[in-house]
Parts: C-alpha cells; sequence; structure tokens
C-alpha cells in the first residue's frame, strides 16, 4: 500500500517507524517531513500547503491511505476533502476535531452526557472574566479555547497570576484560540494520557503513558508541548481502565454519533485520577507527542492493518498487543522553548547512540542545512527513547544515551519517570 503521512515532529517520526514494520507498506511519503524522517520515508519537497494540493498529490502518486498526525490538518478538515475524492484517511472530520479545537464545546459534551469534568465557566469579555475570577478561590485554571499548541493553559495560584493569563489572551496572543476562554475549577489528583482507537461505532484502549509538561525538574516552569513521557502509567489499572471507558470514552462515541458527529480517529484524553474516580481534563484528537513516542515501541500488532480497520469500521476483527515493558522518552528542546528560541543549531553525537529495538531516537525539529550538517529547526528537537523491564531501567538507559548528545544550549528535564 501506499501511504502519506502528514506532520513534521517526533509524534510522526513514530508513527512512520510503525508503519515501515507493517509487510503490507509498498510506499511510504511524509509532508513536510524532517531529517530523522527522511530515513524512513520519502519527504515530499514540493508545496502541500493546502488541502487542494494534498488532494492532488494523493490522486498523481495512488495514496491508498492518508494519516495526519497533527492536530492542524484535522482541524481545517483534510479528511472531509480527501474522502469526497475517495481517498481513505484516517482521523476525525472537521466537525468532530471540535472536541480538540474548542474545549468549550467538549464541556458542553461533557455536560449533556455527564462525564465527569471539572466546574466550568466560558467568557468572551476581559471584563467579564476578571469579575468571575474575583469570586472564586485560587488556584483557578486559565485556558484558551482554541488550539494554542498545548500553551494555552494557566495554572493561576492567584488573582494577579489570573488577570497575567487573561490579558495575554484577550490581547490576542493565542490568535483566534484566544476569542473565548474557559475558567475551570482545579482539580487534586495525579495527570494520565490514555488514548483510544475510534472507527466510528467503537473504541478500542490503545493504552496510556504519563506525560512531564512543565520546562523544568520539579514540575517548574511554564507548560508545554510536554518534555517527556513513559508507558504505561501504574496510575491507570484494569479497574480504572473500565472506569474511563464506560464513564469517559463511551458516553463521549455515544452523543458524538448521536449528533451525528461519529468520531473515528485516534483519541487522546487527558485526565485527572483523583481519589474519587478519572475525570476529563481535555480531549486531543491524535496521539499526544510525546506520548506516541513511548506507545509505539510497545505496540505488537501491525499498525498500518489497525488504522486501515478503523478507517473501515472493521475494529471489531483488530486485536491491539503491547509488550508488557516500560517504554520511556526525553524530550532535548532549545533553549528559550517554549518561547523564542534559535534554530539552525547543529547536533552532535547522534552516531554515538546505535539504534536498536530497546533505544530509539526519534527527531521533533531537526533538518539538514546546506553543508549537510543535522540542525534544530523547531524548540522540541529530539526525542531519546528506551524499552525496559521497568521505569527505573528505563531512566537509566535513556539518561545514559541522551549524555552523548548536544547542541548549543540544549535543555532536558533529569527527572522524568521520578
Amino acid at each position: 500500500m501506499n501511504i502519506l503521512v502528514l506532520g513534521n515532529g517526533g509524534r510522526e517520526h513514530a508513527i512512520c517507524y510503525a508503519l515501515k514494520k507493517s509487510p503490507i507498506l509498498k510506499n511510504l511519503w511524509c509532508y513536510p517531513g524532517n531529517a530523522g524522517i527522511s530515513e524512513l520515508a520519502i519527504i515530499i519537497k514540493e508545496n502541500l500547503s493546502t488541502n487542494k494540493k494534498i488532494k492532488d498529490f494523493c490522486l498523481n502518486n495512488k495514496i491508498d491511505l492518508v494519516i495526519p498526525g497533527s492536530e492542524s490538518y484535522l482541524a481545517r478538515g483534510i479528511v472531509d476533502e480527501l474522502e469526497k475524492e475517495g481517498i481513505k484517511a484516517f482521523g476525525p472530520s472537521k466537525k468532530a476535531t471540535q472536541l480538540e479545537s474548542s474545549k468549550i464545546f467538549t464541556k458542553k459534551i461533557c455536560e449533556e452526557a455527564n462525564i465527569p469534568t471539572a466546574e466550568w465557566s466560558e467568557f468572551n469579555k476581559y471584563n467579564d472574566a476578571i469579575k468571575f475570577i474575583a469570586t472564586r478561590r485560587f488556584p483557578l485554571v486559565i485556558k484558551a479555547d482554541g488550539l494554542a499548541a498545548g500553551k494555552g493553559v494557566t495554572i493561576a495560584k492567584n488573582h494577579l497570576e489570573a488577570e497575567l493569563a487573561l490579558k495575554k489572551i484577550f490581547k490576542g496572543y493565542f490568535g483566534k484560540a484566544g476569542k473565548k476562554v474557559l475558567i475551570e475549577q482545579f482539580l487534586e489528583g495525579r495527570e494520565a494520557s490514555f488514548f483510544v482507537i475510534c472507527d466510528g461505532e467503537k473504541a478500542i484502549p490503545f493504552s496510556n503513558a504519563q506525560d512531564h509538561k512543565r520546562l523544568s525538574d520539579g514540575n517548574t516552569g511554564p507548560n508545554t508541548g510536554g518534555m517527556g513521557a513513559y508507558s504505561p502509567t501504574p496510575l491507570i489499572d484494569k479497574h480504572i481502565n473500565s472506569k474511563i471507558m464506560n464513564t469517559i470514552i463511551n458516553p463521549t462515541l455515544k452523543l458524538m454519533k448521536k449528533k451525528n458527529i461519529p468520531y473515528k480517529g485516534f483519541l487522546y484524553a487527558g485526565l485527572m485520577i483523583t481519589n474519587k474516580e478519572p475525570k476529563l481534563i481535555e480531549y486531543n484528537v491524535r496521539l499526544g507527542d510525546p506520548e506516541c513516542q513511548v506507545i509505539i515501541p510497545r505496540l505488537q500488532s501491525d499498525f498500518l492493518q489497525l488504522c486501515l480497520d478503523a478507517s473501515g469500521k472493521k475494529l471489531e476483527d483488530s486485536k491491539i498487543n503491547f509488550i508488557d515493558k516500560t517504554s520511556l522518552c526525553i524530550v532535548m528542546s532549545s533553549k528559550g522553548y517554549p518561547e523564542n528560541y534559535k534554530t539552525g543549531l547543529k547536533i552532535t553525537g547522534l552516531d554515538n547512540i546505535k539504534n536498536n529495538p530497546n533505544i530509539m531516537v526519534f527527531h521533533a525539529g531537526t533538518a539538514i542545512n546546506k553543508k549537510n550538517q543535522l540542525v534544530s529547526s523547531g524548540g522540541r528537537v529530539l526525542n531519546i527513547n528506551s524499552l525496559a523491564n521497568n521505569i527505573s531501567e528505563a531512566r537509566q538507559k535513556a539518561y545514559s544515551e541522551i549524555k552523548k548528545v548536544s547542541f548549543h544550549g540544549s535543555h532536558y528535564r533529569s527527572d522524568i519517570g521520578l
């Protein structure tokens, strides 16, 4: 089969890594890709910046299935456009992506389906939001309603922090994503990431992970897209897994289908595991990053076949198997991330890491410059991954390998998995 992956991060590198193992793969393309992905897939050099250009490429190259890795492609309706032309695409429709592209849409789904989540209020005017926070107890969670690359959330410990977060959003820092604001009750507990694969009718668990969102050790510093992860998380046992499916995932899919917005694709539930029950923090409409990078190495099943089964409403025929090992990922980022950072920084030492089934490097933001050197091209640059019998062993392996790699101003947390 001819497959096209859309995206250029660590998640897409991991997806390409999984696809290459499939016996039914013929050709693998990726757009726009990165330096690491170029070792697995044909990187498309032509400009495919619009849905029409992607559609034309698929028709000209007889693409059998398109897998959009990033939410940006999904939110602009790439799946709808491709399927109109009879091109298979694995992911949710534009309407269904509202589960991520509008936090308020998701909260209304929770309200209607009686899904456990934090108390919330929405605002489209700064003054109204300021009046509201004056009546509430802190901490509060301030969120831009739309897509903000994982950076539109502030946990405000006091009135001043909440005011600054609201000013940032309403002054347009996150563009259209900040037209509306969600203010939530702060939930006590431990966060976990839970994944399912959906075919529009049903969902099957696709493992889980523990993410580390804050930039620095001890969960300090600003929120990021993710600085590391491990899978599986001990927070989710069989009992909690069952509760998540019965009280969160299945009611969501049932209501979406009832609203004539059937959900197909990967669905990622960001959860707070409280002392009473799991509660939904938010949904993402794709595999997480860097969670994808720790789940994929544990997958024994054929990833391509799973995507095909789900896109053809045949998930009941699928069996999803994961090896009983721990996978851990450390993200190397550029100095200044998640705000301002330099690109084009020469990366050295990767040749010292010998990729094998237990050690992998997934590129997040890399490119090859005119001198044929590997350089940084993003805020998050590399993912150093390990697979081991337990978290402690996985940590030891990953941290021993990451010391071999460097670029100017590189940063990573030293407490992933603790």
